[in-house]
């Protein structure tokens, strides 16, 4: 056992580690299951002493060792070590003198908060928990966390390297070894190796993950409850997504194929097998390998399930061939005939998520589908009108997104249900929606250079529903040349950011999406910046995937004068709903302002 990890040691212990050290820490190690008592504890108090330097191999021997005494209290002193080091920022030090003790859910939490603390000053505490974490599973969800930073031609990304090297310094975990992969292949491109880096560590990740539990309620997607975190789903899916992206960049498709290959398999057996599939093939498309449709021939029968029809449709029309279009126009026509016969809820859940693939025209349609159906029920019409409106709000659509919403106001002529009730029991107050149909009302107005009629309509938004966020901003920013009036409009923000204040204290339950109103609001008007920066990090460690919160928390950034930091989180943002105009235009206006001198 000695041998062994002295060689191991010698490839895979941090800089300050020489040979000579890491033999006195194998033999040390080895002590650990002398049959006498005294030389296993004497053994364990110098490694303990040592410190994070015995820390690689603590965790080597708790991982491989066949001794199960070794192997027991090499974990038992792995875990009892400290993983802070003195030039740790103070807010650091704080998450990480709790990571020890919470759960493993906890732990993803302080991951979560490291990954987006000012300055970056979480990514190398982060890369270090890659290195030390106590668990496999943990250590890969640090890394998942650390690689899905990588984008693209992202001018902040060479900075981020360096702290990840530095985090994980030469750990021979599997996860460490892809993150180093990812690194050198991001940085140096086929030059320095990288790739090949990765894809030998992905195989030893592979094996590692057989004994991870599966996620058959598919929380490896998109889950309604706010409080989950990365998982081991969530985990295999990011490192495939990095190896497709980095195998398309290097012009080797067959090898990324092969990768979509495994992506798909995982979403066998799982109980949304088929939109699984369907989102997967769609960010393939939208990630440069729309020949990856080629591989869902299982999912696109006779009478294929919508979703994947739709995402095969979306393929089709990337690819160069001259059958394209018809190919295209008969898998959408068959997810059309589908939807016709299936309930609401099934033609609501498709439109939603065509938007978020970017099929404007399309989901426009299965939105227009389920509320021009009288069949559909009031909530699937209630939860229709108010998903539509807002997405052809982003589409710049206001007119016809006040419209639809007048209509959920007003009820179907033909309903039997009290259309309030309705929107109460959908947790969407009558008031909040109409005060959103006449924010939209109020931007059509604007569009058409009607700026007393949009004001008129702004405070009558806000007399419905005075926390109405977007109408303030609106009206906060039509008041901009009258101090009188700006100083009015502040007031009133004042006292909604004071009343939201008092819902969260009342209602924790409502706590996220509250904090991230409180926040957007106070970066577009006026008020405690720092706050609204707390706020905007507390939602992002719940609902870690959140566009729409990584988004406040940039504009927060830029704030408080962080232009690259703004910059950057947007990015970030952007990749995780990449179709959303809303989005793209903040990163235009955040590369105009760090483009600016």
């Amino acid at each position: 056992m000695a041998t062994v990890l002295i060689a191991l040691l010698a490839c895979t212990g941090g800089p300050a580690i020489a040979a000579d050290d890491a033999d006195d820490i194998a033999t040390l190690i080895t002590q650990l299951g002398d049959a006498d008592f005294a030389v296993r504890e004497t053994a364990a108090a110098s490694l303990s002493a040592l410190g994070l330097a015995a820390s690689d191999a603590l965790l080597l021997a708790a991982e491989s060792s066949t001794d199960l005494e070794v192997a027991l209290r090499a974990r038992s002193l792995a875990e009892a070590l400290p993983i802070t080091t003195p030039h740790d920022a103070a807010e650091v030090a704080v998450e990480l003198s709790r990571f020890g003790a919470a759960d493993a859910a906890g732990r993803v939490r302080i991951m979560h908060r490291l990954l987006r603390l000012d300055d970056d000053a979480g990514i190398e505490p982060l890369a270090r928990i890659v290195r030390l974490e106590r668990t496999a599973l943990g250590s890969r969800i640090a890394a998942a966390l650390l690689v899905r930073e990588w984008q693209r031609d992202d001018a902040c990304w060479p900075e981020l390297c360096r702290r990840i090297t530095a985090g994980v310094e030469r750990s021979d975990r599997p996860a460490a070894r892809f993150l180093r992969g990812v690194v050198a292949q991001t940085q140096a491109g086929d030059e320095g190796g990288g790739l090949e880096a990765a894809l030998d560590a992905w195989t030893a990740l592979e094996r590692d993950m057989t004994d991870d539990q599966p996620d058959p309620a598919g929380q490896g997607r998109v889950s309604s409850d706010v409080n989950r975190v990365l998982d081991a789903t969530d985990t295999r899916r990011i490192f495939r997504h990095c190896l497709v992206e980095m195998l398309v960049a290097a012009g080797r498709q067959d090898a990324a194929l092969v990768q979509a290959k495994g992506l798909f398999a995982d979403c066998r057996g799982t109980l949304d097998e088929e939109a699984r599939v369907a989102d997967e093939l769609a960010w393939l498309t939208d990630h440069g390998l729309p020949q990856a449709v080629d591989l869902v021939s299982e999912w696109l029968g006779a009478e294929p399930h919508p979703l994947p029809a739709y995402a095969a449709a979306l393929a089709w029309l990337q690819r160069p061939d001259p059958e394209a279009p018809q190919r295209a126009a008969a898998l959408a026509a068959s997810a059309r005939d589908r939807l016709a016969a299936a309930d609401g809820s099934a033609g609501l859940m498709t439109a939603i998520e065509l938007a978020r693939w970017g099929a404007v025209e399309w989901a426009h349609r299965e939105y227009l589908a389920v509320l021009e159906n009288p069949e559909s029920s009031a909530s699937e019409f209630a939860f229709a009108g108010i998903f539509c409106a807002e997405f052809l709000h982003e589409q710049g659509r206001d007119a016809e997104a006040g419209r639809i919403l007048a209509a959920v106001v007003a009820g179907r002529e033909t309903e039997t249900e009290d259309m309030d009730r309705v929107l109460q029991l959908l947790r969407h107050e009558p008031e909040t929606v109409k005060a959103r149909m006449l924010y939209f009302e109020a931007c059509a107005a604007l569009s058409r250079g009607d700026a007393a009629g949009a004001e008129r309509l702004l405070a009558e938004s806000l007399r419905v529903h005075p926390r109405e966020v977007e109408s303030l901003i609106a009206l906060y920013r039509l008041a901009a040349a009258d101090p009188a009036r700006v100083a009015e409009v502040a007031e009133r923000v004042a006292k909604a950011l004071a009343a939201t204040d008092e819902i969260i204290e009342q209602h924790p339950q409502d706590a996220i999406r509250l904090k991230n109103e409180y926040a957007w609001l106070v970066v577009n008007t006026r008020g405690d910046v720092r706050k609204a920066t707390r706020y905007s990090r507390q939602t992002l460690e719940q609902s870690f995937d959140s566009a729409g919160f990584i988004d406040t928390l940039a504009h927060c950034r830029a704030a408080e004068g962080d232009r690259r930091g703004a910059l950057r989180l947007q990015r970030v943002a952007l990749r995780m709903d990449p179709h959303n105009p809303m989005l793209q235009k903040n990163l235009r206006r955040f590369q105009a302002a760090e483009a600016a001198p």
